[in-house]
């Protein structure tokens, strides 16, 4: 009976290891590796519905395997921006005492053979989640285990255009049909409508980052237009409409590749909110109007347009100008450039606003301390996190930080070793600068 056991024991902990073959990681990838494995994400079931708005692709392991299945995928990834990585595995051991974490280094040793410029670049967020669903190995071998790498295309120049394409029908179909009069005290404005009006802003178009940009049947009979309901993200006016002591605005506004769902909310809450005069200057940049990337050089990239707040179909001209002659190329863009040129601009503006690409970094952080005035940022895309560079600019001008759901406003008041949560997402400040927990 004991001779059977220990055989069961064996046939276990060599089906758990499955085709595992043992690597010698070098001491100098450990840390790194931990870096990544530290305070997982937990959760039941990693449920892919709602985590995976955006492009992605799978990298399978087996349960108890370290070996990448289906790994040619990502080798076979070209022109593309990866941002957030995420690592999944699950807490349920066959063998009492298998050691997990060692599974886990491997696997990731494995996938940094692969592909090393995953590890090499500092924009590329890594996040790690625990699986604690399974009692049973046939429960865990059911659930996911591997890599997410959420991605999405680099722009061309018909990507643009169908961008373009996308804001014209978002902006056209709301204001050809509607009068509106807006309501100061909620983020809802009433529309004059003689009749029943039922707008459909073209095709389901899915952006190039993989979200579908309109749902898009929008149905007047009450003559009321609820932004929630027309935009499949709605940040840009939620946050505009939440924060209406907001005035004298400077507006700078990302309209780089995948941004389109957010500038044409820009441009519909602008119409139906031109009477209050709340902006002053609006700044659109695109980095560097398809200069070669090799070519950029941080400060004087270029790709700035200016446009004033009163002249709404100059405004349209402008914005699409813009996107029509730069997509953005890799993946920094020229937010501080911008900021820059737009207070020479109008300086007696009082609130900054950047309307930022989350995904993107700032290709002219360096530059952040020039700006001297608070600058509130609208946060773009935040699903699997928050741009520290982003934290870091609100932080050192005094400003602020606006998701969706959020607004954070006491960034500079944070000391040495102090977290802060947003969004889900711990950072604490380590060396003046926020690192994610």
């Amino acid at each position: 009976m004991k001779i059977m056991k220990n055989i069961t024991i064996l046939f276990l902990l060599i089906s758990t290891l499955g085709i595992c073959q043992k690597n010698r990681i070098p001491n100098k990838m450990i840390g790194e590796f931990d870096k990544i494995l530290n305070d997982p994400t937990v959760l039941t079931k990693y449920d892919f519905t709602s985590n995976s708005p955006f492009k992605h692709i799978l990298i399978p392991v087996d349960f108890g395997s370290n070996y990448l299945k289906d790994s040619i995928t990502i080798s076979n990834l070209e022109n593309v921006h990866i941002k957030y990585i995420t690592y999944v595995y699950s807490e349920y051991k066959s063998v009492k005492d298998f050691k997990q974490f060692e599974l886990n280094r491997e696997r990731l040793y494995n996938l940094k053979k692969l592909m090393p410029e995953l590890f090499n670049k500092e924009e590329i967020e890594w996040n790690t989640v625990m699986q604690t669903g399974a009692t049973s190995t046939d429960e865990a071998e059911n659930l996911f285990h591997g890599f997410i790498v959420n991605y999405r295309p680099l722009p061309s120049p018909e990507s643009i255009t169908r961008e373009i394409e996308y804001m014209k029908s978002m902006v056209d179909s709301v204001l050809t049909f509607i009068s509106p009069v807006s309501d100061t005290k909620t983020l809802i404005t009433t529309f004059n409508t003689e009749n029943s009006v039922t707008i459909i802003a073209g095709d389901h178009y899915v952006s190039e980052m993989g979200i579908a940009l309109s749902d898009s049947v929008f149905t007047s009979p009450t003559g009321t237009f609820n932004y929630g309901s027309y935009f499949k993200d709605s940040t840009v006016s939620t946050v505009l409409n939440r924060n209406k002591h907001w005035n004298k605005m400077l507006i700078n506004c990302d309209l780089t590749g995948s941004m389109s769902p957010y500038s044409a909310q820009l441009l519909v809450w602008h119409k139906l909110n031109m009477d209050k005069s709340r902006v002053q200057h609006f700044v659109f940049f695109n980095d560097g109007d398809y200069t070669p990337d090799n070519r950029k050089i941080a400060g004087s990239t270029g790709g700035v347009y200016h446009s004033v707040p009163n002249d709404f179909e100059q405004l349209q001209k402008k914005a699409y100008k813009c996107m029509k002659n730069g997509g953005g190329g890799d993946a920094p863009e020229n937010d501080i450039e911008a900021i820059l040129k737009g207070l020479k601009k109008c300086e007696n503006c009082n609130d900054i606003i950047l309307i930022a690409d989350n995904w993107a970094n700032m290709r002219d952080y360096k530059f952040i301390e020039e700006i001297g005035k608070p600058v509130r940022i609208i946060l773009c895309g935040t699903h699997f996190g928050i741009n520290k560079q982003y934290l870091n600019l609100a932080r050192k001008t005094k400003g602020s930080i606006h998701t969706i759901e959020e607004d954070i406003s006491n960034l500079m008041d944070l000391r040495e070793g102090e977290k802060v949560t947003i969004s889900g997402h711990t950072f604490l400040i380590k060396k003046g600068q926020f690192v994610k927990k």
